[in-house]
């Protein structure tokens, strides 16, 4: 009997190995256009899916909305289809000395969300596949664009934990920064940790590979125009370290 997925509706006849996982469901037909003989997949409950092939290399779209829990829910029904390297790719806050516009490649992550604790104790590390890792650093060497390689930190409360909306959240919001600041942390989002987490309990390989897109410090944001053509450079060289790697035994 043909598997297929709870929320995300898909089964495993319509998905590949390697998956590209996209927060916003309105990227996935416009990072499609990346990809050849693509089958855009019936959308559920918001959730995008397209699957194609780049350099005769089968890879699959997927979207998780915002935030860990349903990035997480969509990694482990993949996953329970037979999905077995994931790629988290999209926008982050930054924090000194990294600007925006540049790349950052996840090696690790703080576990500040709460999703992960539903499949691992606190000492467990979120830690990224070292062989994607290494795949992402040769791609985004030969980018053109700055990149940087180091720890993540992600939140559940955005409006809490990492962007302020009024005085009263502000300092709560500076301490998180400063504290990441002082342990190394160069990115911020919702979800890395907690796939990295998931993923490697469930036994993929995971990473995440982002843009910069807002200064964590000043809420400075990245204008669109530039934006669009670093999320350009994103996915192509997000392809690029997916189809190095060597095909699953």
């Amino acid at each position: 009997m043909t598997k297929k997925a709870w929320y995300i509706g898909c089964s495993e006849n319509d998905v590949a190995n390697r998956v590209i996982l996209i927060g916003d469901p309105g990227r996935v037909p416009r990072l499609s256009q990346y990809l050849d003989d693509v089958v855009m997949l019936p959308v559920s409950r918001g959730l995008a899916t397209a699957t194609g092939t780049c350099q005769g290399v089968p890879i699959t779209l997927a979207a998780f909305g915002m935030g860990a829990p349903i990035a997480s829910i969509v990694l482990h029904e993949l996953s329970e289809l037979g999905c077995g390297i994931f790629l988290r790719i999209g926008t982050t806050m930054c924090l000194p000395p990294i600007t925006t516009g540049d790349f950052v490649i996840a090696e690790s992550a703080l576990r500040r969300e709460g999703t992960s604790y539903a499949y691992a104790p606190k000492e467990f590390a979120a830690t990224a596949d070292e062989e994607l890792v290494t795949a992402l650093e040769r791609a985004a060497a030969t980018s053109g664009n700055a990149y940087h390689v180091g720890q993540f930190a992600s939140y559940d409360g955005f409006y809490r934990d990492m962007f302020a909306l009024d005085d009263s959240t502000a300092k709560r919001v500076r301490t998180n920064f400063d504290d990441l600041s002082t342990q190394g942390v160069i990115a911020v989002d919702m979800e890395t940790s907690a796939l990295l987490t998931v993923g490697k309990v469930l036994g993929c390989k995971v990473g995440s590979f982002c843009v910069t897109s807002v200064n964590a410090l000043t809420q400075q944001k990245l204008p669109s125009e530039k934006f669009m053509k670093r999320e350009r450079q994103l996915v192509s060289t997000a392809l690029s370290a997916l189809c190095s790697l060597p095909d699953p035994e």
